[in-house]
């Protein structure tokens, strides 16, 4: 009978090696933060590991997984101490109602590089100290504005990198304390684009912004709006922009330059010749306008054109 004990002792003890060898999950003490961490990898469901981690954990990150949905109360027994909650590049295409109820402490929500296409409302119920929202790289159509109001103490707010062609830009102002937004790379119409990033400024708020590097065009675009050369979305505004470009580029040229560059004055006249509509019935573009148009149609045409050489770059 002593035999039979010590072996299931053994066995019990041998299947325990085992099982903890395996988990995809590890524990971590910051000594000198006094922070408790839990970090998984490789996960395709959340509650079976999610019971391995200490009840004071602090930090909880989950990352190249396959969770398609995040169930609800996943997180609520961390609620008392969380505050960084990391589920980056999971595959999580929804969370449910209440998949992160209950946690009032918590300063950063990390979701970036997943499967979302909507964010409810409903995530951020008495999360008034959230201070991080990381949602880039994403699949985001729309956001749901109840979430401004619900988030006062939001310092940095990170939405780029997804499909959003619209977000009331006036809901911002109920981020007071918003210091940092990133939100490039979206479907955003221009004049769209132009009032968000208005809204920013007239907040102080840091957030830069990748759109080909024409940043200035924002700043002349506020200019013609403000001269009462147009109301956005008017395309005289565009036309007034590029009227702004070209004197400045002309003005700012030295002689010298100017001559060199005589050839090439020549052939940007002859192609806004060229694309002026030939029809009777035509409004009659002014050279500024029809620029504009190139313009517009060289914006269309190369970014796909990028994308399509991208996977051969060129030899040296």
């Amino acid at each position: 009978m002593k035999h039979l004990l010590l072996i299931c002792l053994f066995y019990t003890l041998f299947e325990a090696g085992l099982s903890a060898e395996k988990s995809p999950c590890v524990q971590i003490t910051y000594t000198r933060t006094n922070n408790v961490g839990f970090r998984c990898t490789q996960l395709t469901t959340l509650q079976k590991y999610l019971d391995q981690a200490r009840a004071n954990t602090t930090i909880i990150t989950i990352f190249d997984s396959n969770i398609s949905n995040v169930p609800g109360h996943s997180f609520a027994r961390f609620g008392a101490t969380l505050m960084t909650l990391d589920l980056h590049e999971s595959g999580i295409q929804t969370c449910d109602a209440q998949a992160f109820v209950g946690l009032t402490k918590l300063k950063k929500l990390m979701l970036w590089g997943n499967k979302l296409t909507f964010v409810p409302g409903d995530w951020f119920v008495y999360m008034y100290s959230l201070q991080t929202l990381d949602l880039s790289f994403n699949f985001i159509q729309g956001i749901d504005y109840t979430i401004f109001q619900m988030l006062p103490n939001l310092e940095n707010f990170y939405f780029d990198y997804n499909q959003l062609r619209y977000i009331d830009y006036n809901m911002f102002a109920y981020l007071g304390n918003l210091k940092r937004v990133k939100f490039s790379k979206n479907p955003w119409s221009w004049p769209y684009r132009a009032r968000l990033t208005w809204q920013l400024e007239n907040q102080k708020v840091d957030a830069p912004d990748v759109w080909e590097d024409w940043n200035w065009m924002n700043v002349v675009i506020k200019d013609c709006v403000e001269s009462g050369r147009g109301e956005l979305p008017s395309d005289k505004v565009l036309d007034c922009a590029v009227e702004k470009l070209l004197t400045f580029a002309y003005e700012t040229s030295s002689a010298q330059e100017r001559s060199s560059t005589a050839g090439c004055n020549e052939q940007a006249r002859k192609l806004v010749r060229c694309m002026r509509p030939m029809s009777t019935n035509a409004t009659g573009d002014t050279d500024y306008e029809t620029v504009r148009r190139i313009l517009e149609d060289y914006s269309t045409i190369l970014p796909p054109m990028g994308i399509a050489l991208s996977p051969f770059p060129l030899k040296r």
